[in-house]
């Protein structure tokens, strides 16, 4: 059976929610996941937040929502076992009310869009972020770190902190990101543990749901391929990227594809 979260991938950004986007891709880890027990818990906290009244300003509804986040709710990032899958898994972030920068950002966000806020994402390097808008200013918010403001120098504090200096702060790193963006991150976190772990069966089901949501990405599909080539099912391998090259449409440049093809055609061959 098709994975749901492939099929959201179909649908146009702006009709993509992200929490649901995020449970589904939980279910395939989670199968008995309750989905509407998640979706209460944040309609829940985003109840709890309205009821303080904080007013128009973005900087009074940042500390109403970080009152019930934080003092109240506990969320706040995972330090002591940060590279956990869990951390990933919205789900699993609700339940232990740790995670990652990008999936603490995602309750922060979820609960914005449920009070009709504008707190949206930020991409930020190495380090996901959120910002509450108002007509005038935008305040930059770290939820990982107990949901604390940022200046521009604590934002060029984390840049050194990953990238040890080399990078300097640019104004367009905290433009905000859509759900798309925000998805592939996290996809791309979760592929980045299952590698180090060399958990392949959970990189490959990784990767596929990165190729749904990026599906004319090569990149994706030879990854897949490789990791079956790997197991040793070389068939499978040069199947999933005659699929890829079947289905891609005319613009797009799939000749590392068909070159990757013709060199498993010799070990396909071999096995007649």
């Amino acid at each position: 059976m098709r994975p749901l979260f492939d099929t959201l991938m179909e649908l146009k950004p702006a009709d993509i929610r992200l929490d649901c986007a995020a449970l589904q891709l939980a279910r395939d880890v989670y199968p008995h996941i309750e989905i509407a027990r998640y979706t209460g818990m944040l309609d829940q906290l985003a109840e709890r937040v309205a009821d303080l009244r904080p007013g128009l300003s973005s900087s009074l509804r940042y500390e109403a929502m970080r009152e019930v986040l934080v003092d109240d709710f506990g969320l706040t990032g995972n330090t002591d076992d940060y590279y956990d899958p869990e951390n990933s898994f919205l789900n699993r972030v609700l339940d232990r009310r740790r995670g990652v920068p990008i999936t603490v950002s995602l309750v922060w966000m979820e609960v914005g869009r449920r009070l009709k806020w504008p707190v949206q994402g930020a991409a930020y390097p190495g380090h996901f972020l959120v910002r509450f808008d108002d007509p005038e200013r935008f305040i930059v918010v770290d939820p990982f770190r107990n949901g604390q403001t940022l200046t521009e120098e604590d934002c060029q504090g984390l840049l050194d902190h990953c990238f040890d200096g080399k990078i300097q702060f640019r104004p367009s790193f905290l433009e905000a990101v859509g759900t798309r963006t925000i998805l592939a991150r996290i996809l791309n976190n979760l592929r980045a543990v299952f590698a180090a772990n060399q958990s392949w069966g959970r990189l490959e089901w990784t990767l596929q749901r990165l190729a749904a949501l990026e599906p004319h990405s090569a990149r994706h599909v030879q990854e897949i391929a490789a990791l079956r080539y790997r197991r040793g099912d070389v068939r499978a391998a040069y199947a999933h990227l005659q699929a890829y090259v079947s289905a891609c449409p005319a613009n797009i440049d799939t000749r590392k594809v068909v070159e990757r093809m013709t060199r498993l055609e010799a070990d396909v061959a071999a096995l007649n």
